[in-house]
């Protein structure tokens, strides 16, 4: 997989149109994931480059400008950088991470949906979201072996 060296390399592979309507609601929830990045920066336990990952594929589906200030601002751009670079892959420890966390939180939503007396189909649907997050995650998200 061939590294991209530069935003500009970036922002000609990733970047789209879309309509006036469209572009605007991208923005409009674009905004809304970066301001919850900005509230990761001061509250602990809170997600700060997860939430502009998000941010970042709709401002490139919708605005070159917005999506060019999340790849270059100085609080999370040089991972979303390094992230689109490497062609939206993820290095292999982090997918274990994840996969821990998500398996992790799902026993523990189960568990809690058990004890609330919920009859199973909560812990059926949980199950069911977890089997489909992590097969997403293992089959479709690159792998990057070189970290």
């Amino acid at each position: 997989m061939k590294t991209l060296q530069s935003v500009d390399e970036i922002i000609g592979k990733y970047a789209r149109q879309t309509t006036p309507l469209r572009r605007k609601l991208y923005v409009g929830i674009g905004i809304l994931f970066v301001i919850c990045a900005i509230i990761g920066i001061w509250v602990p336990g809170w997600p700060t480059v997860s939430w502009m990952v998000p941010a970042a594929y709709l401002f490139s589906i919708s605005d070159e400008k917005y999506f060019r200030w999340s790849l270059t601002n100085k609080m999370f751009g040089a991972k979303l950088t390094e992230y689109y670079a490497n062609g939206k892959s993820l290095p292999k420890h982090a997918k274990r991470g994840i996969i821990s966390l998500i398996t992790l939180m799902s026993a523990f939503s189960i568990y809690i949906t058990d004890i609330s007396g919920d009859p199973g189909y909560g812990q059926v649907t949980i199950a069911v979201i977890w089997v489909v997050g992590i097969w997403w995650l293992v089959r479709m998200v690159p792998t990057r072996h070189d970290d």
